[in-house]
């Protein structure tokens, strides 16, 4: 049997998809609104040598997908990234990343990952592209998750030293962990959006067949319902907090503090 193997990697907060399609001479079509794909042509040319099999998807919120690359392919394919001017993350890419695998049967049919013997599908294109799509959608919520979960950490923080009484009504760190709040939910809302299934992976029962079962296999909604339930605590608490903007700044932080010990026990059982 042989393997589809999927690496994806968040490289950017965003991609400027449009200046990297003008740079290939790639038309934008009005079909893709969230990726464009390097093919096996496209790819061979940057390679240098026969990619067949080969594909790289690149997403406007900063992940991309390799299609069969080992690590000096891809290596070699950011690096041609750069010379179009887009720039890299390598913290981010080293910090947010995920592989897979699907398995292929001599009878052109494809396992979605290994050990499912449950369903096959017949193996043709866009398995790769809802497959690479899924991969992507899974590590950009990784990274939205680690970041939630950073903010939450911190605000719990907060609410232990008002436990203890040791946060006094002026601290400048209460404004800081404000800001990060209000800065994260700004950043995320767009990424969140792009969780939702692709209306190009709707246009037959296959293909959102393989769509669901592979987001099952992520658990996408599962972790996306966790990550709206997270993120409606940190919009109470901000929405609420700037809404006492015509109060005195001192009753402002009070109140404030008293939404973070209020919001003490949701953020318990959520972690």
């Amino acid at each position: 049997m042989d393997k589809v193997i999927l690496n994806t990697y968040k490289v950017a907060t965003r991609l400027p998809l449009a200046q990297i399609a003008l740079f290939i001479r790639l038309r934008q079509d009005v079909g893709w609104k969230e990726y464009i794909k390097f093919d096996s042509a496209d790819i061979e040319k940057i390679l240098k040598y026969a990619s067949k099999n080969k594909a790289v998807y690149l997403y406007k919120y900063g992940c991309i997908t390799f299609l069969n690359f080992n690590q000096d392919e891809i290596a070699i394919f950011l690096e041609y990234l750069r010379t179009l001017f887009v720039d890299l993350d390598y913290e981010l890419l080293s910090k947010f990343n995920e592989n897979h695998e699907m398995v292929l049967s001599r009878e052109a049919y494809v396992n979605l990952w290994e050990g499912d013997d449950e369903v096959k599908f017949p193996y043709q294109q866009y398995v790769d592209d809802i497959a690479a799509t899924v991969l992507a959608k899974s590590t950009e919520l990784y990274k939205i998750e680690t970041e939630l979960s950073e903010v939450l950490d911190e605000a719990g923080t907060f609410i232990m030293q008002l436990n203890k009484g040791h946060l006094s009504a002026n601290s400048k760190k209460v404004a800081s962990t404000l800001a990060k709040s209000i800065r994260f939910k700004y950043r995320s809302i767009e990424s969140v959006r792009l969780l939702d299934r692709p209306s190009e992976f709707k246009k037959t029962i296959e293909s959102r067949q393989i769509f669901d079962k592979l987001s099952e296999y992520f658990e996408l909604n599962e972790r996306y319902t966790a990550l709206s339930n997270q993120m409606d605590i940190l919009d109470s608490i901000t929405g609420d907090y700037l809404s006492f903007g015509s109060k005195q700044s001192e009753r402002r932080l009070l109140l404030f503090e008293i939404l973070l010990l209020a919001s003490f026990p949701l953020l318990h059982i959520l972690s």
